[in-house]
């Protein structure tokens, strides 16, 4: 069974109070001054905002393992914030999409089975919100994607991707994060839902970026649009594998599993 990749990389902008610690540096690029700066507040919404900053920077910026390291060290901030404030929106989803990514590297299943059950659980104190649907939606398109026996023992379905995502979007169609992961889902499908990706991929590239991890996104979703034009299957999914956050991190399967918390840690 291939592991299911989570390779969620969501935009917490109205998430995220403007005076959080960190904020301007984060908007402007400077994801370790954000991250430096959030941490050093010991704050629920300063430390998430540091396990953002470390996503974003193993995602998108760090070499070797570094990548691992800034991972490591998200989820040690996401863990922090959650012990003050246990239902932290921005904690709770950069926390359960930081498993994710460990369970790429690891390759193994209970870091994925953990993502969605920490998502789900925070599903429940914030039903309805649409950056945990989208969340959810992405659990769901990464597991898909992963083969049968995946979606057989994790119980990943395309139809409950799309619904979270339909729903996330119905809710705030301005994130580009959401619409980001919307259209790397609708790219891996059929010839209708690759038709569909170009057109929501024109969408969010008519979006105005809020902040340099937005610009990202952005630019990266750019890179799909030849495959996608000349609906070229093999060629869009590759380019979708390329653009994904963390997409070497499985290389660096050496350095010591991050241990799982049980989630009755988290549920006051």
């Amino acid at each position: 069974m291939k592991t299911a990749i989570v390779s969620l990389m969501l935009v917490l902008n109205s998430w995220q109070p403007d005076h959080t610690p960190g904020w301007a540096a984060f908007v402007a690029g400077d994801f370790s001054r954000a991250r430096e700066e959030g941490a050093a507040a010991k704050t629920a919404d300063g430390l998430a905002l540091a396990c953002r900053s470390g996503l974003v920077i193993g995602g998108f910026r760090a070499t070797g393992k570094d990548v691992v390291l800034s991972l490591h060290r998200a989820l040690q901030d996401c863990e922090a914030a959650l012990e003050i404030d246990p239902h932290n929106i921005v904690a709770s989803v950069s926390y359960s999409l930081a498993l994710g990514y460990e369970g790429k590297r690891l390759k193994k299943a209970s870091y994925i089975k953990a993502s969605r059950e920490r998502l789900e659980h925070c599903l429940e104190h914030h039903p309805g919100d649409p950056l945990v649907l989208a969340a959810l939606g992405g659990w769901h398109s990464a597991v898909s994607n992963a083969g049968f026996l995946a979606r057989l023992a994790l119980g990943g379905s395309r139809d409950q991707a799309e619904q979270y995502f339909t729903r996330a979007i119905e809710l705030d169609s301005t994130s580009i994060g959401t619409r980001f992961e919307y259209v790397r889902f609708l790219a891996r499908g059929d010839n209708k839902e690759r038709s569909e990706a170009l057109t929501q991929l024109a969408i969010v590239l008519a979006l105005p970026p809020a902040d340099a991890a937005e610009k990202i996104m952005k630019e990266r979703l750019a890179q799909l649009i030849p495959m996608l034009e000349a609906n070229d299957k093999k060629g869009v999914r590759e380019r979708v594998m390329e653009t994904a956050a963390f997409r070497d991190i499985a290389d660096w399967r050496d350095f010591e599993g991050y241990p799982l918390v049980p989630i009755e840690n988290y549920k006051s």
